[in-house]
């Protein structure tokens, strides 16, 4: 198995303020591992909130200073709007406009570029001027010509406008919704990414995907619900269930397809904790807590588990990037 080139994928699932679970789990690994956490990783996946922070990592921004920017900023992405307009536009605009996410954003990233980014990321999105999943991509592959010159805050945008919580975003390349609508745990589209343009062609590899979810809630319905329901009745929550129902899936799929090659950091949330963390945007002291503790548990958990050994040794190679500012390869496309 030596000599067999391995490849590892770090997959992080989207969730709003729950993403601070990831934050708190990725602080806490890199604390331990001593060294960035995208050195262990030859690609990072990353929807809506698990964009932010994959993003981040590939930037070599410290961890704890992601898990701060939840901390610290919460309120400020998750900001309502006026009271006058929730009330009387409620059903004709999003619950939250995308102002402060925007400024926390550009806070961190300033101006930089995907192009910029020093480890390969791969960050789902939907393209609604075109209806179809949009992958934005570091130029990690010689046909990949065009994302390396998108702004990070534009792309972080794009895959975090979650629909009913955010409007959707415009960029250059078109109008944007939620990535968590094609893929909310991009650990399927990071396999097939190494697969098809990582690997070796006809060569055996070994791929490993470490999946880091956010307390996801797997949405349902009450016994005594009513069933005919229209918008009024499911407003977010239909956003939530799909993304609920993805990821229960995937993950089923990648434990089939990878076994003991796959693992996933995730905990189902305790009926006393369920009301801290049910909604994605709560921003409040319960849900902070619960999230951090319950982040900072399942971090000491995966560290003892023989399974996540392979996950701490391996080192990534560094990328090959063919366009762009980091461009270390003369090779022509094909």
């Amino acid at each position: 198995m030596a000599n067999i080139p391995t490849y590892h994928v770090l997959a992080l699932s989207g969730g709003g303020y729950r993403g601070l679970y990831t934050a708190t789990v990725l602080a806490e690994l890199e604390t331990v591992l001593g060294r960035p956490i995208s050195s262990h990783f030859d690609l990072i996946c990353g929807t809506s909130a698990g964009g932010m922070l994959a993003l981040g990592l590939a930037a070599e921004i410290p961890a704890h200073e992601l898990k701060a920017l939840f901390e610290n900023e919460g309120s400020r992405i998750f900001g309502r709007r006026s009271i006058p307009r929730r009330l009387l536009g409620r059903w004709l605009t999003a619950k939250h406009d995308s102002v402060g996410l925007r400024e926390v954003l550009t806070e961190r990233f300033q101006g930089s570029t995907i192009g910029e980014l020093k480890h390969r990321v791969l960050i789902p999105a939907v393209n609604y001027s075109t209806g179809r999943g949009q992958f934005f991509k570091t130029p990690h592959h010689p046909t990949f010509e065009l994302d390396h010159r998108m702004k990070i805050v534009d792309v972080a945008l794009a895959t975090t406008a979650a629909p009913v919580y955010f409007p959707l975003a415009r960029n250059d390349r078109g109008v944007f919704a939620d990535g968590g609508l094609v893929g909310n745990a991009p650990g399927l589209f990071g396999l097939h990414e190494v697969k098809i343009f990582l690997a070796p062609p006809k060569q055996e590899v070994l791929i490993r995907v470490l999946a880091i979810g956010t307390m996801t809630i797997g949405a349902t319905v009450r016994g005594d619900a009513r069933l005919d329901r229209g918008f009024g009745i499911w407003r977010e929550k239909l956003f939530d269930l799909l993304i609920s129902a993805q990821e229960s899936s995937v993950n089923y799929m990648l434990r089939q397809s990878l076994g003991n090659d796959y693992y996933q950091i995730n905990d189902e949330v305790t009926p006393a904790q369920s009301k801290d963390v049910e909604d994605l945007d709560r921003v409040s002291v319960g849900a902070t807590n619960t999230l951090r503790d319950r982040g900072k548990h399942a971090a000491q958990k995966a560290l003892g588990d023989p399974l996540f050994k392979p996950f701490r040794t391996h080192q990534a190679v560094a990328p090959i990037f063919y366009h762009g500012p980091n461009k270390n390869s003369s090779e022509a496309v094909c």
